[in-house]
C-alpha cells in the first residue's frame, strides 16, 4: 500500500529536450493548424449528440431544452426587426439622397455581416472539454467519493496527476488537485464544471443565457467580437438615424427638408424605437465589452475576477498575467486583420498556460528554503517567454 507525503513538490512535465522542442510550440497552435474535417465531424457529432438527447430526456426536459433557445431567437427576432427598420423604413423610405443611401446599406451591411458571424461562432462553436487522460475510472472515483479525510484525498489525487503525468499549476483551496465529482475528472488550469451545460469546460468564463452556450476557451474571442462590432453596430445606427429620430420628434415636415414629408406614422415609429433601441444597447453592450477587455488586459477569467486562483504559494490573481500585449495575443492571436474577424486564432491549447514571471520567482525562492512544501527544478527561468514549463503537483511516495 502507498503512503502519500504530504510535502508537495514541483516537477517538470517534460525532460530538458523534450521541452525545448515543444514546449513554446504547443502554446503556439491555432485553430488555423487544426483539420477542418475534424472541426466539420465535431458539429455534426454535437447535432447527434442533441437529437438523441432530446429522445432519451422526459418532457418536461425537453421544454427547458426549447427555453433555453429563447434569448437567442429573441437577439436574432430583434437583429431581423432592426434590419427592416433601418433598411426599408429609413435608407428606402426616408432618405432622398442615392449615394446617401449607398454609403449607409453598405456599412451597415458589413458591420451586420460581421456580428452575425461572430453570434453564430460564439453560440455554435462546441465546447471544448478537458482531454480523456484527465478522467478517471469507475475504481478510482469510488474510491475518492468514499474518502472521509482531507489529506487522503488530496494525496489519491496526486497520485493519479502522477501517473496520468497531467499539467496542473493551480490547486483547490484545500491544497489538493481540483477535481470534480460530477464529471469524474481532474480539472485541467483554469477548467471548472458548468451546471448549466453538465460538463467541465476549458478555460471556463461563465455562462451566457443570450447564447445559450458557455463562454470559454473555445469560444471566447468570438464572443469579445461580437460585443465590439455589436457596440459599433448599435452606435452606427444610432448615429444615422439621429437626424431622423430629431425631425420625427419636432415633427418638422415642410418644403425645405421634406425627407420625411413621404414616411408614414408607423414607419416614423420604427425610427423612432429604432433609435431608442440602438442607444440602449449600445450602452449595455458598451459595459460588458470594455470589462471583458480588462479581462484580457489582466489575462483573467470572469470566474478569476471574482475569487482568485490559488497556487502553491496561496491565490494570486494576476499569477496568469504574462503582460497586456502577450494577454490580448493569447486571445485574439498575433494578426491583426485576423484577430478582428471571427475565425479562430486563439493560442495555446486550453490545458497549457504560461506563469506569470513575478509568481514563479516566487515559488524558486520558496523552493531554495528547506522548510517549505515546494521543489522547483534549477534550470526553470523566470521570464515571460521561457517561463511556459508547465509544473505538476506532486508528493514524495514511500511505501510502507
Amino acid at each position: 500500500m502507498y503512503h502519500e507525503n504530504e510535502n508537495l513538490v514541483f516537477e517538470p512535465l517534460l525532460s530538458s529536450n523534450q521541452y525545448s522542442e515543444q514546449s513554446t510550440n504547443d502554446l503556439l497552435i491555432s485553430e488555423e493548424q487544426r483539420d477542418f474535417q475534424s472541426v466539420y465531424f465535431t458539429y455534426i457529432s454535437r447535432i447527434k449528440n442533441l437529437c438523441c438527447t432530446m429522445t432519451i430526456r422526459t418532457p418536461s426536459m425537453c421544454c427547458c431544452e426549447v427555453l433555453k433557445w429563447i434569448p437567442v431567437i429573441f437577439i436574432l427576432g430583434l437583429v431581423g426587426w432592426s434590419y427592416y427598420a433601418y433598411v426599408v423604413q429609413m435608407c428606402i423610405f426616408t432618405i432622398d439622397s442615392v449615394p446617401k443611401k449607398v454609403i449607409y446599406l453598405f456599412i451597415y451591411h458589413i458591420l451586420l455581416i460581421l456580428i452575425l458571424w461572430s453570434y453564430y461562432q460564439t453560440v455554435f462553436a462546441p465546447l471544448v472539454g478537458p482531454p480523456r487522460q484527465f478522467y478517471i475510472g469507475e475504481v478510482e472515483s469510488a474510491s475518492i467519493a468514499t474518502i472521509q479525510t482531507v489529506n487522503e484525498r488530496r494525496a489519491t489525487l496526486i497520485r493519479l496527476s502522477r501517473q496520468a503525468n497531467l499539467p496542473l499549476v493551480t490547486r483547490h483551496f484545500d491544497g489538493s488537485i481540483r477535481y470534480c465529482s460530477i464529471c469524474k475528472c481532474i480539472k485541467p488550469d483554469r477548467a471548472h464544471h458548468c451546471s448549466v451545460c453538465e460538463q467541465c469546460v476549458l478555460r471556463y468564463d461563465h455562462h451566457c443565457p443570450w447564447t445559450n452556450s458557455c463562454i470559454s476557451y473555445g469560444n471566447y474571442k468570438f464572443f469579445i467580437l461580437f460585443l465590439g462590432w455589436a457596440l459599433i453596430f448599435c452606435t452606427y445606427v444610432a448615429g444615422t438615424s439621429l437626424q431622423y429620430f430629431i425631425l420625427f420628434w419636432q415633427n418638422v415636415a415642410n418644403s425645405e427638408n421634406n425627407e420625411t414629408s413621404s414616411v408614414s406614422t408607423s414607419g416614423r415609429f420604427h425610427l423612432l424605437f429604432l433609435f431608442f433601441i440602438a442607444i440602449i444597447f449600445a450602452v449595455s453592450v458598451s459595459s460588458l465589452f470594455f470589462y471583458h477587455l480588462f479581462l484580457i488586459g489582466k489575462n483573467r477569467t470572469t470566474v478569476e475576477s471574482h475569487r482568485a486562483p490559488i497556487f502553491a504559494n496561496g491565490p494570486q490573481k494576476d499569477g496568469f498575467d504574462l503582460g497586456c500585449k502577450q494577454n490580448i495575443q493569447e486571445i485574439l492571436g498575433t494578426d491583426l486583420i485576423k484577430a478582428l474577424i471571427p475565425i479562430n486564432t486563439t493560442q495555446g491549447d486550453g490545458i497549457h498556460y504560461q506563469v506569470n514571471s513575478m509568481l514563479l520567482e516566487d515559488l524558486q525562492e520558496r523552493s531554495r528554503n528547506p522548510t517549505r512544501d515546494v521543489v522547483l527544478p534549477l534550470d526553470t527561468l523566470a521570464n515571460p517567454i521561457n517561463n511556459d514549463r508547465n509544473y505538476l503537483l506532486s508528493s514524495n511516495t514511500n511505501r510502507r
